[in-house]
């Protein structure tokens, strides 16, 4: 049933708080019970509460007596005889009293335990859609905006996290109430009830229009909050380009737009979600007139029976009516459920392969061989890519902007698969070991070293080894960061900033260089570690490197020749292709590319 509802996807989550579920359900069910008590209240109250005489009155309900085989009749049961109207008015006082209690208790722990079933859903759909961002290949971010993808991280979760409960237990509440208060107005009067009843197909034709409506209005407007997500994201991230070229007043126009989108698409979907209440009141209540002369003229009701025959219709009515917002935020529901599962659902390029290995810490040599790779297969970024590095050594590779240095050094790590050929540890395809076993012993400082908001001791120790302080202090003494650590207030508790921004870029370097060193990694990429930094932060970096040549196995990008004099080999690239190699003397010799990219550094 709860696949009907929400769909098999969201149902899988919904399924393991069956137990909550259930309370919040028996618990739904005597809410609606006790619901229906006042209308009970309402015929005595007036007809026979109201009577100025003295006379002894009595409190009677309307009643079903079945007769065998299959006959019912309508009759009424005493509940009460022989009292005077006060008391009689201070009796159904008290049992409205104790019916409204007993229905709040109860529509608490009801909804306590809704909210309960539906953040535990949703905390673990969170929890497994964060997973799934991690897990995914590098190759899925390349062509979405992340900011998109907060909105359905965050937006798209928040609405299935407010509607889920409502949903499910609105579904078992409303039509439970409409049925005992309709159970009372056949009961008083079954021809008057069915009369009324004529207009329900007119209500569904109403509600399955507004409900279509409402959905494919509700994915447009989740989808321009996911736009505006991702430009508050580009201007926070950007901010220093927007104030440096003077461009605040262009991005707030830009984004200006996007909000005037924004608010025409929920403009557009509140017409359709709000729309439908008045739709259906005036519809309803057209025929409250009628059933007003009917039951006085034609079936000669008391005041008080008719009074409670228009609120039982009136609060029969109102489930209906909420069963129609109920579809709607049923489609609105579906629509956001639809936008998180496309990334659930989204197979990840790069995993474990059947029957991958744990591939063993590399010892003697790491090989490419006619290696092809391109981010479009018909454009190839590297072709016939074929080398080896002992391990130990120190290999760099240089060559002209966008001519795949970066690219092929992220496929060591299995960021991306290669399109052909290979690439082998120790003569084990990296395709054939499980990817932690293999980036397991590898670390990587990037061009941008990226920090977490945390302390420069959690940021060091970020592998989650039980490392001591003396063992962080080796690695940033090794790093060239020991000093300038120490020297700072909080030392090693330093908080460091929204990605290390409180820092200067040659200082977050510096952690970044310590944090790989702490991984003890066998390889240690470095994709332009000094590229922005000034002389004496490259002069220390450059220092550090030196410190671990020998120790692992380095692949080193970078434009400064002179940071890879001491490369036991140098390859340079040009258009995807390895034009030259070896050491520095020998390629200076050679006169080729890699003497002019030198000349160029280096000329008087």
């Amino acid at each position: 049933m709860i696949e009907k509802i929400l769909g098999k996807d969201l149902a899988l989550y919904i399924k393991g708080q069956r137990f909550l579920i259930a309370v919040a359900i028996i618990l739904t069910a005597l809410a609606a019970i006790f619901t229906v008590i006042p209308v009970y209240l309402l015929q005595p109250f007036i007809d026979e509460g109201m009577k100025s005489a003295s006379d002894p009155v009595a409190w009677k309900i309307p009643w079903l007596s079945v007769h065998p085989p299959l006959s019912f009749e309508r009759t009424e049961r005493v509940l009460v005889t022989g009292i005077s109207p006060n008391r009689l008015l201070m009796l159904l006082t008290g049992v409205a009293f104790l019916s409204v209690l007993f229905k709040s208790i109860t529509i608490y722990f009801s909804e306590l335990s809704a909210a309960a079933f539906s953040n535990r859903a949703i905390r673990r759909l969170r929890i497994e859609l964060a997973e799934k961002f991690i897990s995914l290949p590098l190759t899925f971010y390349h062509k979405r905006k992340s900011g998109e993808l907060i909105a359905r991280a965050t937006a798209d979760l928040t609405v299935m996290q407010g509607f889920i409960s409502l949903i499910l237990i609105g579904l078992v509440q409303q039509p439970l109430t409409a049925a005992v208060f309709l159970f009372y107005l056949l009961l008083m009067n079954y021809k008057l009830t069915v009369l009324t009843i004529v207009i329900t197909p007119f209500i569904i034709g109403l509600i399955r229009l507004f409900g279509r409506k409402v959905k494919k209005h509700s994915v447009r407007v989740q989808d321009a909050i996911a736009e505006v997500t991702s430009s508050y994201q580009e201007i926070i991230l950007l901010l220093k380009v927007i104030k440096g070229f003077c461009r605040g007043t262009y991005e707030a126009e830009r984004f200006g737009k996007l909000a005037d989108i924004l608010y025409k698409k929920v403009m557009h979907w509140n017409r359709w979600q709000l729309g439908i209440g008045p739709m259906m009141d005036v519809s309803v209540f057209l025929i409250l007139p009628a059933v007003l002369l009917i039951g006085k003229v034609y079936f000669h009701h008391s005041l008080g029976e008719i009074i409670a025959i228009l609120y039982a219709f009136a609060r029969a009515y109102s489930p209906v009516k909420n069963l129609a917002r109920l579809n709607n935020n049923l489609k609105t529901l579906q629509g956001a459920t639809k936008r998180v599962f496309e990334i659930m659902h989204t197979m990840p390029e790069i995993q474990d392969t059947t029957g991958a290995r744990e591939m063993p810490r590399l010892k003697h040599a790491i090989e490419f061989s006619h290696v092809y790779f391109g981010y479009d297969s018909a454009k190839p970024v590297l072709r016939d890519i074929s080398f080896a590095g002992n391990a130990g050594e120190m290999l760099a590779f240089v060559g002209s902007t966008g001519a795949g240095k970066s690219t092929l050094l992220d496929l060591i790590p299995r960021f991306y698969d290669v399109d052909s050929g290979s690439i082998r540890i120790d003569g084990m395809d990296i395709r054939g070991a499980t990817l932690d076993s293999l980036r397991g012993q590898i670390a990587i400082v990037s061009q941008e070293s990226l920090l977490f908001h945390d302390t420069i001791a959690n940021n060091i120790n970020y592998n989650g080894g039980h490392y001591t302080q003396e063992d962080i202090e080796r690695a940033t003494k090794i790093a060239h960061a020991h000093d300038f650590i120490t020297a700072l207030p909080g030392g090693y508790d330093t908080i460091v900033g929204d990605r290390g921004t409180l820092l200067s870029g040659g200082q977050r370097q510096r952690i970044a260089i310590a944090r790989a060193i702490m991984k003890n990694p066998a390889i240690l990429i470095l994709d332009e570690p000094a590229s922005a930094l000034d002389p004496e932060s490259e002069l220390r970096i450059q220092e550090a490197i030196e410190r671990l040549c020998g120790r692992m196995t380095i692949f080193i990008i970078s434009h400064r020749l002179g940071a890879i004099r001491r490369a036991d080999r140098i390859f340079v690239l040009e258009n995807g292709i390895i034009v030259e190699s070896g050491a520095h003397e020998k390629l200076i010799t050679e006169k080729g590319r890699y003497r002019d990219l030198y000349d160029i550094q280096f000329r008087p």
